[in-house]
């Protein structure tokens, strides 16, 4: 996070060792006062603070930050941004190339509704050097803003190479992905080994094509991948590049000639700022502070006296290299917990004590010193807290090579069975008793508490999360198998394609004369459009939402509305932040806007889904239910929707989280945790899968047979 030119991640650990040092009430208060007065004018830390000022009225010309959900980066995210309303700002002249930049653009057509991952070597010349740098990733949208993420708020830092990684979502009406890295100001930086995967249904990354993603074309060839690189250099080092012989240099551009932008104004925005507002709030020790919301422009360019107390505090602090020292374990968690505390927008839905988690969640921190894995453990569990099935804590600063079994898992009654198998010693319908020696069910509990969401979520999360070894490294599984004696096998760990899919029928098929099975999470568009007039005259068309859906999911919701969608019906709501603590001055509503398309698929519909199902998946599952488009079988979704957002921490792991609340198509009921619930329920049973059975599509068969 950075604003100012003050880069927050290695504040928070100038933080931290600041205060551990404080011994008394006195030596934490002059501890805090050295690290946040420098901050603004009006920030007050003390046992006793001034009489504060009187609170005057509303003023459209003071200065102010608000933000539209959780704004974490300058520039848009998505839906989500922030601005600090009134301040005219200098930006560089149209009239020269500025940040230094090379992209490449792909189409998304066959990619929508997946999650999209951009992973890139990249390392800065000068540390030292003014502005920043970073990898990017944009999607564009046909009709809105897309995905964007640039890592401004969390630029590289580190004159070593490291890898960086981007996570975001393309859009069911995405058009094309744009990406690359940039330099912005006197930055200059290297880049190597440029990957871009799309999540695939059982949630494994697969990687897509990226002209010269190593950059050991020739130059000219480079080039013509590169688009906007007329900066770009290939450098062949003596020693080799981190992946082949060369890489990309990106030089710093020269300075820009700058004009003055007109200002965002208070009437852009929800709330024109108050006079006098501040936030006042309880720290230990008997200490409280407060901290204006709202400046004169005067205020807001005065500079403080004790700025260089700050500047030699964080000059003390080295680059984020993911080391796993005290203070930075407790710097991420610091961080964390205010990023949540402040912008997650579910608090409202949720019996979770925030506030009294802090200090477990910090003394977690504090013993998690033994290893990086313990300190990943830590993260994970705060954020399991929040019930949030978009919650995730990755390592993206020493990220684990990880692999895939060649096996498939579903946990039934607290039992792990294999689901499918690409090796004969593990036959489907196998019950894995013992992962290499340890109970599968103690397993099954220890990644289930450490995943983030509801407990129809946390089940696939631990199935994929079991899947996963450690790349090269043979697991030893003792099962049961259907037939056969309990018995000891060993499976390889290979990075080879996606995981064993189970047994379902073709994408697209006719199961029997006018009954039909479209399989949403893997059929895509332009495979399901020349089908659609044989769809509009079946007798029944069964649905499989059993996962995430490609870029059919949303289209054909059309083409079985046989009215426009309510405009008053808003399920998305972005929460407008004026004000600290979650508090929420107004709401942006939206929704699709749905509207009928010929042909209408006007058979009997039936969907079947369960908790795999998240996310854009439940997009489509709303729409299902609320506007009776079929019968639903299976299980209850996974309850977690809404554009997901993150930020790094100084350790160098990666947050993710919802950013926006998700409701019902009634814009009030409570959607977050709650899911779309099956009309009947069913489950596959161990029975069932050892004979090859796919009975919740065998169940709407069945009723399909039994209506006319």
């Amino acid at each position: 996070m950075i604003e100012g030119g003050r880069d927050w991640n290695r504040c928070a650990v100038a933080g931290v060792r600041q205060v551990r040092a404080a011994r008394t009430p006195a030596e934490l208060e002059t501890a805090l006062s050295q690290l946040f007065t420098p901050l603004g004018p009006g920030i007050e830390i003390g046992a006793s603070l001034t009489p504060p000022r009187a609170i005057g009225p509303r003023n459209p010309d003071l200065i102010a930050w608000h933000y539209r959900g959780p704004g974490l980066t300058s520039a848009a995210s998505g839906p989500y941004s922030r601005k600090r309303i009134n301040r005219t700002v200098t930006v560089p002249s149209s009239q020269q190339p500025s940040p230094a930049i090379i992209s490449q653009t792909i189409s998304a057509d066959s990619l929508r509704g997946r999650a999209i991952r951009m992973r890139g070597l990249v390392r800065i010349a000068n540390a030292n050097a003014s502005g920043w740098a970073g990898l990017w990733l944009r999607v564009d949208r046909s009709q809105a803003v897309g995905f964007f993420d640039n890592m401004e708020n969390r630029p590289v830092r580190d004159t070593t190479w490291r890898e960086y990684v981007i996570e975001g979502s393309i859009a069911a009406d995405a058009t094309q992905i744009v990406f690359g890295a940039l330099g912005v100001g006197g930055m200059s930086l290297d880049v190597d080994a440029i990957e871009l995967s799309v999540r695939r249904n059982g949630g494994e990354w697969t990687p897509l094509a990226v002209r010269d993603a190593g950059f050991e074309e020739d130059e000219k060839s480079s080039r013509q991948g590169w688009g906007r690189n007329l900066y770009m250099s290939l450098v062949r080092p003596t020693g080799g590049a981190p992946q082949g012989t060369r890489y990309v240099r990106i030089p710093a551009l020269p300075a820009a000639p700058t004009v003055s932008s007109a200002p965002a104004r208070a009437s852009d925005s929800l709330e024109t700022p108050v006079t006098g507002a501040v936030s006042e709030f309880t720290l230990a020790r008997g200490l409280r502070a407060r901290v204006p919301l709202s400046l004169t422009d005067a205020e807001a360019r005065t500079a403080s006296a004790t700025t260089a107390t700050l500047r030699a505090a964080l000059a003390a602090v080295p680059p984020s290299t993911g080391n796993d020292d005290l203070d930075v374990r407790l710097a991420d968690v610091v961080i964390a917990w205010n990023v949540f505390r402040h912008f997650y927008p579910y608090w409202n839905d949720l019996t979770v004590d925030w506030d009294a988690r802090l200090r477990p969640q910090l003394a977690a921190a504090y013993e998690a010193a033994s290893t990086r894995q313990a300190h990943h453990d830590v993260l994970r569990v705060l954020v399991a807290d929040l019930n949030d099935g978009h919650g995730s804590v990755r390592d993206v600063a020493k990220p684990a090579r990880v692999g895939l079994l060649p096996v498939t898992f579903r946990i039934l009654s607290n039992r792990l069975i294999v689901t499918g198998s690409r090796e004969s010693t593990a036959p489907v319908g196998s019950v894995v008793v013992r992962v290499d020696g340890a109970s599968a069910a103690g397993r099954i509990r220890t990644e289930t508490q450490l995943a983030s969401g509801t407990p129809q979520w946390k089940r696939p999360r631990a199935e994929w999360a079991l899947q996963m070894c450690h790349l090269d490294v043979a697991v030893t599984l003792h099962i049961e198998p259907p037939n056969g004696v309990a018995r000891d096998v060993t499976l390889p760990c290979k990075q080879e394609g996606p995981s064993v899919a189970e047994v379902r029928p073709d994408s697209i098929t006719e199961l029997e004369p006018g009954i039909w099975y479209v399989d949403l999470t893997r059929v895509r568009a332009e495979q399901l459009r020349p089908q659609l007039p044989v769809l509009a005259k079946a007798r029944g068309v069964v649905f499989g939402v059993r996962g995430y859906p490609t870029d059919v999911g949303a289209a054909v919701l059309s083409h079985l509305m046989r009215a426009p969608e309510n405009s008053t019906d808003r399920w998305m709501h972005i929460p407008r932040f004026a004000r600290p603590f979650a508090e929420v001055a107004g709401w942006q509503d939206l929704t699709w806007s749905l509207r009928p398309v010929s042909p209408l698929i006007s058979g009997e519909r039936i969907f079947l889904t369960d908790g795999r199902a998240i996310s854009y998946a439940e997009s489509v599952m709303g729409y299902v239910r609320d506007y009776k488009l079929g019968t639903i079988i299976g299980g209850t979704t996974a309850g977690a929707n809404g554009n997901v957002v993150g930020f790094t921490l100084p350790g160098g792991f990666s947050v993710m989280f919802t950013g926006m609340r998700v409701s019902r198509h009634d814009g009030r009921t409570p959607y977050h945790t709650v899911g779309v619930a099956p009309d009947i329920p069913l489950e596959p049973s161990l029975e069932g899968i050892r004979a090859g059975k796919d009975e919740v599509l065998a169940r709407a068969l069945t009723i399909l047979q039994i209506r006319p």
